[in-house]
């Protein structure tokens, strides 16, 4: 599990000393053209229904709604004020409380940072046989866009 998070800390820009285990590649998200590092061994899927985007990035093949072990999902959200009646910051807010409620238990949580365009938070829980670490971002400046990125596996990983 380490390993997994040192990967995926490293795939979103983070720094480390050590050398990456696996070979990277570019990874494009379509439709958006945004990039970003992908394990060159691990499968890649998207799906989108406008205004919502949806990337996975997984150890196991996801095709025909197969479940994954290993995975990053990316899901941003556009217009969020119109499609659910709430802020972008209080649409993530809202979803951050529900996964506290939910998960089996909260390991981590992080205060709202600003990152220019984007204000993060973040969470790490166990959910039922899962591990799971949430980025969650709102567009700063009234911009009504909210993204999810989700990394998990098992607890014994």
């Amino acid at each position: 599990m380490r390993q997994l998070f040192k990967s995926i800390k490293r795939a979103f820009g983070g720094a480390s000393a050590e050398t990456p285990p696996t070979e990277f590649v570019t990874q494009v998200l379509e439709p958006t053209g945004g990039k970003i590092l992908r394990p060159k061994d691990w499968f890649y899927r998207e799906y989108h229904r406008n205004p919502n985007f949806h990337w996975t990035l997984s150890r196991e093949e996801p095709s025909e709604g197969r479940p994954y072990t290993t995975g990053v999902r990316i899901q941003t959200f556009m217009d969020v004020k119109e499609g659910t009646g709430k802020t972008a910051e209080q649409f993530i807010l809202d979803l951050v409380a529900a996964r506290k409620e939910k998960a089996a238990k909260v390991i981590k949580t992080c205060g709202e940072t600003d990152q220019g365009l984007f204000t993060r938070t973040c969470l790490e829980t166990e959910e039922g046989p899962y591990h799971v670490l949430y980025s969650l971002f709102w567009g700063s400046s009234g911009m009504d866009i909210a993204v999810v990125m989700l990394a998990g596996t098992t607890k014994e990983l």
